[in-house]
């Protein structure tokens, strides 16, 4: 169920979803005034994404003031063109189609209007159809063009359409994957009623249908003398305005394949637009694949010609046939008997035809035909199908018997009046599985066929042989041919086949068949099936189901008349099967089918005629990947390796980036497909780099965006909360999650070819303390809970609301620290994450490698157990005990250290440094790099120093010029995160940047002797300042209470997005940046500021939604004229992430869509931007002590009046704006992240021994112990 507006950009709903501590497993009112949901689980954790339930109502629509249609532009969203698709028809309505400048006119000024300019692209219903070429999905004629100059484009997969602003909405295609916004489009009052069949008769050689007199001539003319000649006749070139027409046209006036007729449909009046010559309105096209023509030239008249009798524009001066069409003449009451015919019968070559008034059952209406000395209608070819088309499908009844069903065999269709069967025209989904009778459909499905249950009434279709016809039977040949070497013949048919065991796809089959001579094999008897006696495996039949449309179909054009599924055969399972194969397997002594997916591998039979020769096979085709020196596999920019050794998924991502990649993230079908044909031919399943994170959504390791996904059906299930890594299958390359500590094999991807001189990114201890009662170890912090007894599922519950998890045990260290912290209360088991949930053993509920396990199993069966560390003597101290997970125990929680905390006490107020305020300053005059100086600091228990005033920084800067050289400062963005932030855990909250300081690629920060900040590679030696503090940084809170204002505007619908203390709005209007200040002041906020990585990751992780329309969004960024940059809500600039060779020279920040990368634009480029603001708190809320940093005291009026000569029309509401932004509190805390971490390969788990000496562990284990672990 795809949502409107909101905040979800047209994302699915996510159901259940949490919201406000309740879980909701539909759409809501709750707080709305309209039914909403939300696209993911927990709802308002970091952000809110939710949007407005799909309804039929048009309330919120724009109605066309003469044509009552409906359009609904979603300009936020973010589809591809199938769900966009489906979205609209979610609301009874679907992508719009256009059908003439007037319209196309209408929805132009609409996407022009108001604050909506260029740069929207929204997608259209225009898809590409395999028979017809470009069409409109909801089904409307194509009958005019507006592509834009060197469109469309015939690139591979370039099937679907889009209105495009950047070229004045003329359309464009692309691949469909693209997500883009898009118009939803409702006939409304406009729709075309349905009109009553006409009446009439018409005087030989014309003939009658539907209220008109059709007329075919073969004498070749130009169009327009073509079209004098209809005139002269009282008519015209026909008009053809439904399939009902068409098929009459194409079946009852002698119309054959070779022929190439005129008909009344041209757009010599005005280029793109086709129109008929009667000036009806044009309903119905049915182009051949390529035509119209749409580059401009002399191609403006349209004949009906080919196999199908299609259309296709052509040169008005070339000579053809043609057909003309006029009104039919009143014929009273008289009842017209066909010649041979009964009375009321209908006569169409040599038979007649009879269409029932009462609606029967099947075998009523057979009983029916069989008294009037006639049949139940049968349908040997293509064109008695469309004269049956052109009989009834004008009609209101949904079905017509046929003469065909399977009600004795379920795999046999057979005629009432004959076994043989030469011609089936099924329905999508037909005839699949289903036994019953067969029906002609009408309406929008005119001339398929479905299977009903026989016991349903329809009105039926009779037919009996004209008097005076004879019938020409079919000749006989005596089988005087056989089959050539290898060939076996086939039992029905006059064939012969052969089975071939390499392994190919569907596709490649046929075409290897094809290039023999022949085809894949079609069967038509249970004889058939004897072909596969004594083989082996699946083989690839030719039946398929090419047309979502339409059925099953053989790939020789035989019929459908025998069918032998395997039970529950076809399903079409994810909706991706749509080949079929031939269980061959020699313990089966029934042969049957299976659909699957196309792109499968698989052997296959080939057949070809009776007494011919197979012509030599094709040369075998080379691989469509190349393969690197080091075994990896190049496809499309991208090297993949298939590691086969089955391990956890941490150590096959271990694996991945030691060879300079990370486990694979798959971004398209295609790309999925790929590599299961390279895992097919293998057995079990192989890692992906799919993770579920902490907020419950999945996120690719890479960091890359979630953009295609294919899972199992059921799947992800989540299964006891704990299945947060995901797995490629060999079914089809469908996805399985899984816990990540069960071992599989993998799929490494990396970019290219890293240089030969490139080194892997080393590892790195995560920093960080335990807060108070959680005790560090290993670089991990562990909380053994001993006066709570509860059950294992309770005790992981608790564990996971503080942010950890059960604990985990990745060594004999850790498990002697436990066991040694367990001493003061002996008699209490605490429970640990192992558990027995899967029948393969023992697994952590974190997903951590078994790489140490001290496990004992005092009972036989210990599945879906949970293991407690055991103090009973009995049973061995320490010993992992599996019991009832329903028990109830202690419990040990582990989480990952915390950067906010420490690594050791705050050191005391030395005496012999220079104290201003708080603060204590020593210079150090002695060259060394930033660590050398950080480590003498610390050997004399103080850090190098924190600038956080303009007393310090005028010490530091007087220290700089004393010493006549720069002097290194407590800035390392290494150590703190990725941005600047004091070693000592302060907050930056006054800064003295140099020109286009701060850079991206240097980490380290100095003071040269002209006062200013500039950073420097940190292996630079200079002199130093250390410092010594009585103050202690503040404690940086996890949570942000608030909620975000309403829009001063509330026709806008401008929604806030909330992360952490802040809410963000991202608009998709084109302003200069001065425009962008104005109205997100307007709005109550500023253009958004970024902080630290965790906000630059929040917004960039936004824009990709947009990346594929815009290029860059505003920043609040701009440069002074002293060259320095500032955010204009006046945040310090602690963080930077400017591009290669950035900041440029113009004076504004943006940032990049497809890259989140900062560069710089002009004032008057117009780009799309992002506002924020901060969160309103409750009236009882007020921010704690904590909260709030002291700010030094600063000239707001000064800058303000500075932002307001930069940004010209933004002043006035900016100095309210920034005055309470900066003194409601402090800025944004990092949140917590969880580090990486590559465990050493591990095959084996190993159990430890019994005897521990647990004082020396614990003493030593810290030091001895470098391994990382992962919390989950």
């Amino acid at each position: 169920m795809f949502t409107i507006r909101g905040t979800g950009a047209g994302k699915p709903c996510m159901f259940p979803f949490m919201y406000r501590n309740q879980w909701y497993s539909d759409c809501t009112m709750t707080d709305r005034s309209e039914l909403w949901c939300a696209v993911q689980t927990q709802y308002g954790s970091d952000s809110e994404r939710w949007g407005f339930c799909p309804t039929s109502s048009r309330q919120s629509w724009t109605k066309h003031p003469k044509t009552g249609a409906y359009y609904q532009l979603n300009r936020d969203a973010a589809l591809t063109w199938a769900e966009a698709e489906s979205s609209c028809k979610q609301q009874n309505a679907t992508l719009l189609s256009l059908t003439d400048p007037h319209q196309e006119a209408y929805v132009t000024a609409i996407l022009t209007s108001g604050r909506m300019e260029k740069g929207y692209k929204f997608w259209i219903g225009l898809t590409l159809d395999s028979e017809h070429g470009w069409k409109w999905s909801g089904q409307n004629s194509f009958r005019y063009l507006n592509w834009d100059s060197g469109y469309p484009l015939s690139s591979p997969g370039h099937v679907c359409g889009f209105t495009d602003g950047t070229a004045g909405y003329s359309w464009r295609n692309s691949i469909c994957s693209q997500r883009l916004g898009y118009i939803c489009y409702s006939q409304g009052d406009s729709a075309v009623p349905t009109e009553a069949p006409g009446t009439g008769s018409c005087t030989a050689p014309w003939m009658s249908y539907n209220g008109r007199c059709y007329q075919l001539y073969r004498s070749k003319t130009t169009w327009s003398d073509a079209q004098l000649t209809c005139r002269k006749e009282g008519g015209d070139l026909v008009s053809i305005h439904n399939v009902e027409e068409q098929s009459f046209v194409f079946s009852e006036l002698g119309y054959a394949q070779t022929d190439e007729l005129w008909i009344g449909l041209n757009d010599r009046t005005t280029e793109g637009l086709f129109d008929w010559t009667d000036h009806s309105a044009v309903r119905f096209t049915s182009w051949e694949f390529g035509k119209p023509g749409v580059r401009a030239n002399r191609e403006d008249c349209v004949l009906i010609r080919g196999q199908k009798g299609n259309w296709a524009d052509s040169v008005c001066e070339e000579k053809h046939g043609f057909i003309c069409m006029k009104k039919s003449e009143a014929s009273g009451a008289e009842i017209l008997q066909d010649e041979g015919c009964p009375t009321g019968w209908k006569r169409f070559g040599s038979y007649c035809y009879f269409v029932g008034s009462e609606t029967k059952t099947f075998d009523e209406a057979r009983i029916t035909c069989t008294n009037s000395h006639s049949y139940l209608v049968d349908v040997s070819t293509s064109v008695d199908n469309a004269f049956l088309t052109s009989l009834v499908g004008l009609r209101p009844e949904k079905h017509f018997w046929l003469g065909l069903s399977n009600q004795r065999d379920i795999d046999v269709f057979v005629w009432t009046n004959t076994r043989e069967v030469r011609f089936t025209h099924w329905n999508a989904e037909m005839p699949g599985d289903r036994q019953g009778c067969v029906a002609l459909a009408t309406g929008h499905r005119a001339g398929l066929w479905d299977v009903l249950p026989c016991s349903n009434k329809e009105k039926y279709i009779c037919k009996q042989l004209a008097k005076g016809a004879a019938v020409t039977d079919r000749p006989t040949t005596a089988p005087t041919l056989t089959c050539a070497d290898g060939w076996t013949k086939v039992p029905s048919r006059n064939f012969c086949s052969k089975f071939f065991g390499e392994k190919k796809t569907w596709f490649d089959a046929r075409d290897y068949c094809t290039t023999l001579g022949g085809d894949l094999l079609s069967l038509h008897s249970k004889d058939d099936l004897e072909l596969g006696s004594g083989r082996y495996g699946r083989a690839w039949i030719g039946l398929s189901a090419p047309d979502p449309d339409k059925g099953f179909v053989w790939s020789d054009g035989s019929p459908v008349n025998f069918q032998h599924w395997d039970d529950g055969e076809p399903n079409n399972k994810n909706n991706v099967e749509s080949c079929t194969e031939f269980f061959v397997y020699h313990w089966r002594e029934a042969r049957s089918w299976n659909d699957n997916q196309c792109e499968k591998f698989n052997q296959w039979f080939c057949q070809i005629p009776l007494g011919a020769s197979p012509k030599p096979p094709p040369d075998r085709a080379p691989p469509d990947y190349n393969t690197t020196s080091d075994g990896w596999l190049e496809w499309k920019g991208n090297q993949y390796f298939i590691n086969q050794r089955s391990l956890t998924m941490e150590e096959a991502r271990h694996f991945c980036r030691q060879a300079h990649g990370d486990l694979v993230s798959i971004n398209s079908y295609a790309e999925n497909v790929f590599l299961w044909k390279q895992i097919s031919h293998q057995y079990g399943n192989y890692w992906i780099g799919l993770n579920l994170d902490l907020d419950e959504t999945f996120v690719w390791m890479d960091e890359s965006d979630v953009i295609f996904q294919l899972w199992d059906e059921g799947q992800p299930n989540k299964m006891n909360y704990e299945e947060r890594c995901a797995v490629i299958t060999l079914h089809a390359g469908f996805w399985h999650d899984y816990n990540c500590g069960y071992e599989h094999k993998s799929i490494c991807k990396r970019s290219g070819q890293p240089h030969a001189n490139s080194t892997v990114r080393p590892t790195v201890t995560p920093k960080g303390g335990c807060e108070f009662p959680w005790r560090k170890f290993n670089s991990k912090c562990f909380n053994i809970i001993k006066d709570q007894r509860v059950t294992w599922f309770n005790a992981r519950q608790t564990c996971m609301g503080m942010n950890g998890n059960l604990a985990s045990i990745a060594s004999r260290e850790e498990q002697a620290f436990l066991v040694a912290q367990m001493a003061d209360a002996p008699t209490t088991d605490l429970w640990i994450g192992f558990h027995s949930f899967f029948e393969d053993g023992f697994y952590w509920t974190n997903g951590q490698k078994r790489s140490f396990t001290n496990l004992k199993l005092p009972v036989s069966k210990y599945w879906d157990k949970c293991a407690v560390i055991n103090t009973n003597p009995s049973l061995g101290i320490g010993k992992w005990i599996p019991y009832s997970c329903n028990d109830t125990n202690g419990f040990v929680c582990l989480r990952n250290v915390d950067p906010k905390f420490p690594e050791s006490p705050e050191p005391t107020t030395p005496t012999d440094y220079t104290k201003i305020l708080n603060d204590s300053f020593k210079v150090v005059p002695q060259k060394m790099t930033w660590d050398g100086a950080q480590k003498y600091c610390e050997g004399d228990g103080a850090n190098l120093a924190s600038i956080k005033n303009e007393w310090a920084q005028a010490y530091v800067e007087m220290q700089a010029i004393k010493l006549k050289g720069p002097v290194w400062i407590g800035l390392n963005k290494e150590l703190t995160s990725s941005y600047f932030k004091f070693i000592d855990g302060w907050r930056i909250s006054f800064t003295n940047w140099n020109e286009n300081e701060p850079r991206r690629d240097q980490s380290c920060v100095y003071v040269d002797v002209g006062g200013t900040w500039k950073t420097s590679n940190c292996n630079q030696s200079f002199d130093a300042v250390c410092m010594k503090s009585s103050d202690v940084s503040p404690t940086q809170p996890s949570d942000f209470p608030g909620v975000c204002p309403d829009d001063p505007d509330p026709s806008s619908n401008c929604f806030w997005i909330p992360f952490r203390r802040h809410c963000y709005a991202f608009f998709t209007n084109l302003e200069d940046w001065s425009g962008a200040s104005t109205d997100c002041s307007r709005r109550g906020g500023m253009i958004v500021s970024i902080e630290d990585p965790a906000e630059q990751d929040f917004i960039q992780a936004e824009l990709q939604t947009y990346k594929d329309r815009f290029s860059a969004f505003w920043l609040g960024l701009y440069k002074t004229y002293r060259g320095t940059w500032k955010w204009v809500d006046r945040t310090v600039i602690d963080y930077a992430n400017w591009g290669y060779r950035q900041p440029g020279s113009s004076p504004y920040g943006e940032i990049d869509t497809s890259d989140g990368i900062w560069k710089t634009g002009y004032s008057w480029n117009r780009r799309p931007y992002i506002c924020k603001t901060r969160k309103i708190l409750p009236p009882k809320l007020s921010p704690s002590s904590d909260d709030v940093m002291p700010q030094p005291h600063q000239d707001r009026g000064h800058i303000t009046l500075t932002v307001v000569f930069i940004c010209a029309a933004a002043a006035a509401a900016a100095v309210i704006v920034i005055y309470f932004y900066r003194t409601s509190g402090d800025r944004l805390a990092v949140p917590l992240s969880v580090p990486n971490f590559n465990n050493p390969l591990f095959i084996n788990a190993k159990q430890s021994e019994s005897d521990v000496d647990i004082d020396q562990l614990v003493e030593n284990a810290e030091e001895e112990n470098p391994q990382l672990v992962k919390i989950k």
